[in-house]
């Protein structure tokens, strides 16, 4: 009763604030629907699964020919095709190239035309494109240097593209779910980094600290409504990227939703440690600024974990938003399941209980 007096308080306080109210109802759905244009940098070395059924030299030549691209490296060679399924699902890869059995055979015969299999992740279009040209070429290339009956009379071999996830590669399909996942983030972290500053701010922290409230009851009582804000917020945001956008959701809602109030409540920590340090609301907002500005570089929004130098990728790992877009992303465009997904949400959980266990002993001391 005394936590419901406080989450209701909390409430009171927040729909007051009619600036504030304005940001969390509006402001989020303007900024997904502007979104801002998507950046282009160069990028090289794209993970290539190469699935060799063929098992001759003249397959392995090929799998050479693409590993010599500047655009792809081939990092793995699966031995069946679920194998290679899994990779692409999980985001290891980018590309697929499968060799069919019979491929020299067909290659070193006038009368047939050996085909190669492409299997593209078009999750993010971008690296998926790049990628199919650059493989496309050496495939060519591979042609005209190998067929024995001579460079004028090399064939065109078959190519057989497949686009998994996204086969228009329609940029919204990546941009917006990790839009949605920022809006998330950006709300959350804003609610409940508020909370005690603005206690401070308007001098009636003392008087709630009369209030027979332990601790972890106050913790509570403002976690709540952030709680609440949060997870409205999300099924907004995400009816907003399915309905108005025509984003897929292929994957499960429920289980993306559990994932979300994980999240949720791992960028509340984030909120009380920051309102337990600020002493106003627009200190609060400014901390809450710089945080967001770091993990915006470290969470794959702009810029591609994998393209970061190695100890900026290890920092990436610490950074919630980094698992959640993951999350999102392979939820929504690829209908990935726990089985895929539960590394980032361990990630995330256990962050989370560090973050709130320090907020809660900052918030101790600060009060005390």
């Amino acid at each position: 009763m005394r936590i419901w007096n406080l989450v209701l308080k909390e409430f009171i306080q927040l729909f007051r604030d009619w600036l504030m109210t304005t940001f969390i109802l509006t402001l989020p759905a303007l900024q997904l629907v502007l979104l801002a244009q998507a950046t282009n940098s160069r990028i090289s070395n794209l993970c290539v699964v190469a699935l060799d059924l063929d098992h001759s030299t003249a397959s392995r030549q090929l799998i050479t020919a693409l590993d010599n691209r500047s655009e792809i490296t081939v990092c793995y060679h699966p031995a069946a095709l679920a194998d290679t399924h899994r990779l692409l699902d999980q985001g290891e890869a980018t590309l697929a190239v499968v060799i069919p059995s019979g491929f020299a055979s067909d290659l070193a015969d006038i009368s047939r035309t050996p085909s190669v299999q492409f299997i593209a992740d078009g999750s993010n279009n971008v690296p998926a494109s790049i990628a199919l040209s650059g493989a496309q070429k050496a495939i060519s290339a591979f042609a005209k240097e190998t067929w024995v009956f001579g460079p004028d009379l090399a064939p065109t071999i078959d190519l057989r593209t497949n686009v998994r996830f996204n086969p228009e590669f329609d940029i919204r399909f990546y941009s917006i779910p990790a839009q949605v996942g920022f809006i998330i983030y950006q709300v959350t972290l804003t609610v409940a980094s508020i909370g005690l500053a603005r206690e401070r701010e308007l001098g009636t922290l003392e008087q709630l600290m009369v209030i027979p409230l332990g601790r972890i009851e106050l913790v509570i009582g403002k976690a709540i409504p952030a709680l609440v804000v949060g997870a409205i917020n999300s099924l907004f945001m995400l009816a907003v990227a399915v309905f108005f956008f025509g984003v897929p959701l292929r994957g499960s809602l429920p289980l993306l939703f559990v994932l979300t109030l994980l999240f949720i409540a791992t960028e509340i920590g984030y909120g009380i440690l920051i309102s337990s340090i600020a002493h106003t609301q627009h200190q609060a907002i400014l901390f809450v600024f710089v945080l967001a500005m770091v993990d915006i570089a470290f969470s794959g929004y702009l810029v591609r974990i994998k393209n970061l130098p190695v100890a900026l990728q290890a920092i990436a790992q610490i950074v919630p938003l980094h698992h959640y877009l993951t999350i999102i992303r392979g939820v929504m465009l690829k209908g990935a399941g726990l089985d895929a997904l539960w590394p980032h949400a361990a990630a995330i959980l256990l962050i989370g209980l560090l973050v709130t266990t320090v907020a809660v002993r900052n918030l101790s001391r600060s009060l005390d």
